[in-house]
């Protein structure tokens, strides 16, 4: 009896931690998509002259707050067809990146599960 015991635990918590860093790398996913989502339709509300990185960065970092990540695990990039994204119709392509950590690691090491990155294109000034 000592010996199952022994031996499920031995096995169980390898699979236990397996499963819990496959959650996080499934809610990275969700909250990649959901920040590069959020930061197209923010693009495509506003006008031009109140659109500027670092909003669009803080409207995508509460989206990947909203599965567990910090704003600092997340970054935003947004590309113009025009280059400023000024001219109501331009296209605009938002590129978010999160970098999966392993879960349950203290704060000084760094290791990363996965990078998962999301695209999206949007028509800027479209609802202006």
């Amino acid at each position: 009896m000592v010996e199952f015991i022994g031996l499920g635990l031995l096995l169980l918590v390898p699979v236990v931690y397996l499963v819990v860093t496959v959650a996080r790398v499934q809610a990275g996913s969700f909250a990649v998509v959901a920040a590069a989502e959020e930061a197209g339709q923010a693009i495509s509300v506003l006008e031009a002259k109140d659109l500027n990185r670092t909003g669009i960065h803080e409207v995508a970092a509460v989206a990947a707050q909203d599965h567990g990540f910090e704003p600092r695990d997340l970054a935003v990039t947004v590309d113009c067809s025009d280059g400023t994204c000024e001219a109501p119709g331009a296209v605009a392509r938002v590129h978010a990146s999160l970098t999966v950590d392993l879960p349950g690691m203290p704060g000084f090491v760094t290791a990363n599960v996965a990078t998962l990155s999301a695209d999206v294109s949007v028509v800027t000034g479209r609802y202006s």
